[in-house]
């Protein structure tokens, strides 16, 4: 999947693309906890003479599997992620990176922004670390057969 924003060929003022995310795309990461997903992506890009500001909006649903009765469990995605993008001729180690986790910065010779980990990053945070169905939801074969285990 190709994420991919030629912000060297922008002008000057706001432009907007909008990307698909699947499952396949979260595959191609290692797949993670991510079964399946559809994902509407919407990049607003405003671009000025020194920066960039984006405004990344994820929208949709993904499918992980419960941890309860292993069954798909659909989970709801609204993501609103606003970011500045700098760029920078000087080198810098994680450490020495005062911006905070809302800048990005890119070399002033780079001409494309890969949006791909910056979305991978904001679902994978989205999705919440105990994944079960509501109550009365999970998949009774399933919780009758672990209750005859643990007996």
């Amino acid at each position: 999947m190709n994420c991919v924003i030629d912000i060297k060929s922008l002008a000057l003022g706001t432009h907007s693309q909008e990307f698909k995310v699947s499952g396949d795309f979260f595959e191609s990461f290692g797949g993670g906890d991510v079964v399946d997903a559809a994902l509407d992506v919407k990049v607003d890009v405003t671009k000025s003479s020194g920066w960039i500001k984006v405004d990344c909006n994820i929208v949709g649903e993904v499918v992980v599997e419960c941890d309860r009765c292993l069954a798909e469990l659909r989970l709801p995605v609204d993501i609103s992620a606003p970011f500045t993008v700098k760029f920078s001729s000087v080198q810098m180690d994680d450490e020495d990176v005062e911006y905070g986790d809302d800048v990005i910065v890119l070399g002033p010779s780079e001409g494309e922004l890969d949006m791909s980990q910056t979305i991978y990053d904001y679902v994978m945070t989205n999705i919440p670390l105990k994944k079960v169905h509501p109550e009365g939801e999970c998949d009774p074969v399933m919780l009758e057969k672990m209750k005859e285990i643990l007996r």
